[in-house]
């Protein structure tokens, strides 16, 4: 190494050890929490993931296509046992289309809620974050993360009444196509 070299490299060595020694030593419970968040927050993105999102597009489809029927068949009165399946379905058909964009809105969150924890452990980590700041910023992190699996879980229950709609069409299509009135 030569002279003009070390003597730069010995400060940088320096003042990095300053640096690393000025810095807050993380809480072992507060990256434990994020790690909880983390991997909370992946497993509920994974499982938006995995659905067939193209599902609220075939629904919202197949209402577009029913939708005149229905109204038909709701002109006239209808008996209990025709008209509690038939509303129930158009209910879940007509709302398809907002289903779908809540799922993509949510699935959204879940990705930004996830690259947000991971910096946060990082700066808890590397000690960027005093403890007390960190307490709160955690606390503001788990409320929110309250929220977005709240929203999870209602984008599958959703998607599970759409599921439900999808597989009693074609006795919703018999009811549809029924000329006379019950």
């Amino acid at each position: 190494m030569t002279r003009g070299i070390s003597k730069p490299m010995t400060m940088a060595f320096a003042l990095s050890a300053l640096l690393l020694a000025c810095a807050t030593p993380p809480d072992p419970l507060q990256l434990t929490a994020v790690d909880q968040l983390i991997s909370a927050t992946d497993a509920a993105s994974l499982a938006l993931r995995e659905l067939d999102r193209g599902r609220y597009e075939r629904a919202d489809s197949l209402f577009a296509h029913q939708d005149s029927a229905f109204r038909a068949r709701f002109a006239v009165n209808l008996a209990p046992p025709a008209a509690a399946p038939l509303a129930n379905q158009w209910i879940a058909l007509s709302n398809a289309a907002d289903m779908g964009r809540d799922h993509e809105r949510v699935l959204g969150e879940l990705l930004v809620a996830a690259e947000r924890l991971r910096m946060l452990r990082k700066d808890l980590a590397d000690g960027a974050i005093a403890p007390k700041e960190a307490a709160t910023l955690l606390a503001t992190e788990q409320k929110l993360h309250t929220s977005i699996i709240d929203a999870t879980h209602g984008v599958i229950d959703n998607y599970r009444i759409l599921q439900r709609a999808w597989d009693r069409r074609d006795t919703v299509l018999t009811l549809l196509a029924t000329n006379h009135l019950p």
